[in-house]
């Protein structure tokens, strides 16, 4: 599969000679399901043996600064595009209340001084945001640095999907 996780895709093909490749667009049609797309980088490779490096290190989709389409200077040399992964803890508690567990899709985005994890759908073993429960999450995002703030929230799916939360609590 392409574009898939810690993978690195290549592609070939035959092109007229352009000259030095200045900048490039990378877009995607945003479709299928959690479509963001985490680009690290673009590596142009030509026949007369020259290299051009594109960093981008941004999430790419439909909610993000950057959106689905991107345009990128390129450079001859390679580098670092983004910071290194972190591991956060999500700790999600639903209150205690009648009514207050959902099985809707729930999803979390972490905001932070370097930027945002993008959209991390919370799915884990077992019948998640239950009445007085606390589930637990492991995000994998690169490092956001102070977290800022979060946006929570769920796709409105299933029978009964309000929901009760009571506090959300993360660490790195």
């Amino acid at each position: 599969d392409n574009f898939e996780r810690n993978k690195e895709d290549v592609f070939s093909f035959q092109a007229v000679e352009i000259g030095a490749i200045k900048q490039l667009t990378v877009r995607h049609d945003n479709s299928g399901i959690g479509p963001a797309w985490f680009l690290e980088k673009i590596i142009v490779s030509t026949g007369t043996g020259e290299s051009y490096f594109f960093l981008v290190g941004k999430w790419l989709d439909s909610t993000s600064d950057t959106g689905i389409s991107l345009t990128v200077e390129g450079q001859k040399n390679d580098g670092v595009a983004s910071l290194p992964l972190v591991m956060y803890k999500v700790d999600v508690s639903t209150g205690d209340r009648s009514g207050a567990g959902t099985d809707a899709n729930v999803f979390i985005e972490i905001y932070g001084d370097n930027g945002r994890s993008g959209k991390k759908i919370l799915d884990g073993p077992g019948n998640d945001f239950e009445r007085n429960q606390t589930d637990t999450f492991g995000i994998e995002a690169v490092d956001l640095g102070k977290l800022i703030k979060i946006r929570i929230g769920h796709d409105n799916s299933g029978f009964g999907s309000s929901w009760f939360l009571d506090k959300v609590t993360i660490t790195s």
